[in-house]
């Protein structure tokens, strides 16, 4: 009990309480419920007994194994060293005392121990290593306890904010109506240059490639699935949209949308709630801005990139354009 308590736990040992109006065993299942752990002596006696000749010790601890309680048990090495006024005297309690120190042995670790110090030290050892092992809930002051009241104020916060999560997921941001986006078309400014081996010079020019809002998301989506930086985000775009209108571009060419449509594309994408900055920390000597999607980005380009099931036709590997004769 003193290495218990030095450890901040309560013992709950039945000699601790006075006597009860309540059954003799109806008490001690009481006690074990309300514990969170049991921890299991058993020296030289077999212990009082029941009318059917099973000891109360050997009922405690059948019951704490049939709910499930962490079970410690510490054994005596040598009884035939105890004392005899601290053991049990005859052949049949020695019997069943022998068969019960075999039956907590069986399927679990125990610990032996040989005098009181012994004991002390290995309860010590046995608890902290449990605790940490297989936390329980334990016990708190009545004052520390939360207010019924304010935890249902909590539970109903929980369930606004997942709502207001749910919501996000699936809805565009109030406000993003007023944006162009989705198949609206818009003009990407582009800068291309391409080595002519022949002339043994550079060609290099400007063109314009009108695509929709959702192709531009689609490009540039699965790159902020984790996150990006703003330099891999115009890469990608560059690499990838003038693809869209292949016939105003030499063979081998090199294109880079430009710096001002970049941030055209940037502005717009955060304003229909796509994206966002990154949360990520990182060094301080990283002077790059990342860019992540918002969970409503995640359901859309989910919407745009993921496969539906087909009866057999050839899916679209691309969204389609809306026409963009008059850009």
């Amino acid at each position: 009990m003193q290495a218990l308590l030095s450890l901040d736990h309560f013992p709950a040992g039945m000699e601790l309480f006075p006597a009860s109006d309540e059954d003799q065993w109806a008490l001690i299942k009481g006690v074990i419920d309300d514990s969170d752990y049991y921890v299991l002596v058993i020296g030289g006696r077999y212990g009082s007994t029941t009318e059917d000749g099973i000891s109360y010790t050997e009922m405690e601890f059948e019951y704490a194994k049939a709910t499930r309680k962490p079970i410690l048990a510490f054994v005596h090495q040598n009884p035939e060293l105890i004392p005899a006024g601290k053991t049990d005297l005859s052949d049949a309690a020695r019997a069943r005392l022998e068969a019960f120190r075999s039956k907590v042995g069986t399927g679990r670790h125990i610990k032996f121990w040989t005098n009181a110090d012994d004991l002390r030290a290995k309860v010590i050892q046995s608890i902290s290593a449990e605790t940490k092992r297989n936390p329980q809930e334990g016990w708190v002051r009545a004052s520390r306890t939360a207010d019924p009241a304010l935890l249902e104020s909590l539970r109903s916060e929980i369930d606004s904010l997942r709502n207001e999560l749910a919501n996000a997921r699936s809805e565009a941001p109030t406000g993003s109506e007023n944006y162009a986006g989705g198949t609206d078309p818009f003009l990407i400014d582009c800068h291309y240059q391409v080595y002519q081996r022949e002339e043994r010079e550079w060609l290099r020019g400007s063109r314009n490639v009108g695509v929709s809002w959702n192709t531009i998301f689609f490009e540039v989506g699965p790159i902020l699935m984790e996150e990006a930086t703003e330099q891999q985000m115009k890469r990608r775009l560059s690499n990838e949209i003038w693809r869209y209108d292949l016939d105003k571009f030499p063979k081998g060419v090199e294109v880079s949308i430009s710096d001002d449509t970049f941030d055209t594309i940037k502005v717009q994408l955060f304003a229909l709630g796509l994206i966002q900055k990154s949360s990520k920390k990182h060094v301080p000597s990283d002077t790059n801005r990342y860019w992540a999607l918002t969970p409503y980005g995640e359901t859309t380009l989910m919407k745009l990139r993921g496969i539906p099931k087909s009866d057999g036709g050839i899916l679209q590997a691309k969204p389609s354009e809306p026409s963009l004769k008059s850009l």
